[in-house]
């Protein structure tokens, strides 16, 4: 317990150190497969569909503004688990994020919440979301899962005004989707989703490799 509570207390201060990212729905089969005691993993999440970059932000009376949404992160993960309940942290490249929730054998709820980032008009906002997963075991080692998520999702903007020096900000929107995965030996995992923007036509397909390891709670 006391070693968790130092890795807990390094973890929060590198989120106050962590600079703006993007950020989406973190892996639904490592949350859910999370082992006694504590777990440590990461993982490649690529996408591909209507993401932005400097063709769609573009130029508008006066100001350029380029975006990159990217089509590649990585994410860092530390998950606890005791009896039902998982939470810990996520790093999606180096932006941080509170994960927690409820699960059985078969299914799961989880939530959440990253740093407060800000807007063009220097309004905040939290990278937030929820997911529901369903999840069927194939046998010991080998599971399949599928997974429901709705989710406030960020990326990088710069903005330049001519005459001016740059600004930089993110752009926000938010996602609803659906997934699926399979999971092996509560280590290896495989995801696949697709994500529709709710206030546009954008559609976004994600693939996401994860591994993980365990360390678990001492005996008394």
């Amino acid at each position: 317990m006391k070693n968790f509570g130092v890795r807990i207390a390094f973890l929060a201060t590198l989120m106050l150190f962590a600079g703006c990212a993007r950020q989406y729905a973190p892996s639904a089969a490592q949350i859910m497969n999370a082992k006694e005691g504590e777990n440590f993993g990461i993982g490649l999440h690529m996408k591909t569909g209507d993401l932005y970059d400097s063709n769609m932000v573009g130029y508008y009376e006066g100001r350029t503004f380029s975006g990159d949404e990217n089509n590649w992160n990585i994410e860092w993960f530390t998950y606890s688990k005791y009896s039902y309940f998982v939470f810990g942290m996520n790093f999606d490249n180096m932006a941080p994020r509170l994960v927690g929730g409820l699960r059985t054998d078969y299914l799961g709820l989880f939530g959440w919440y990253g740093l407060p980032v800000t807007d063009e008009n220097k309004d905040d906002h939290w990278p937030a979301g929820a997911m529901l997963v369903e999840q069927l075991p194939i046998s010991e080692k080998f599971k399949v899962g599928v997974n429901e998520y709705i989710s406030k999702n960020m990326f990088p903007i710069d903005e330049t005004t001519e005459g001016h020096s740059n600004d930089s900000y993110v752009n926000m929107y938010s996602e609803v989707g659906a997934g699926l995965y399979a999971m092996y030996s509560n280590t290896v995992s495989l995801e696949f989703r697709v994500g529709k923007e709710l206030d546009e036509s954008n559609y976004r397909y994600y693939l996401l490799a994860n591994i993980a390891w365990n360390s678990p709670p001492k005996k008394k």
